[in-house]
């Protein structure tokens, strides 16, 4: 959850949370002066964006990218500790 896509998902759960945290304000405070209706607004732009961020993400082919074009792995040990069966099992 280190990598680039850790860091996505980690903005965008960021970007969620700050959305749900003006809505909640708005819901508490909104009769007081403190609190714009543009709050409002700026939640749904803000939850769109992301939207289609999210969609155009799922949409990417390159999330399949490690199915298609396979991993590279070592099976290393002892002998006699069932390097071949689990290369079999694979």
């Amino acid at each position: 959850l280190e990598g680039e896509l850790g860091q996505l998902y980690q903005r965008w759960g960021h970007c969620l949370t700050q959305a749900l945290a003006h809505l909640e304000a708005y819901i508490d405070f909104g009769e007081d002066d403190d609190v714009d209706e543009e709050v409002l607004s700026q939640v749904a732009v803000t939850v769109r964006a992301l939207e289609q961020e999210i969609r155009a993400h799922l949409q990417d082919g390159r999330r399949g990218q490690l199915l298609r074009g396979g991993v590279r792995a070592v099976i290393a040990g002892a002998p006699n500790v069932g390097k071949s069966s689990l290369l079999n099992l694979l």
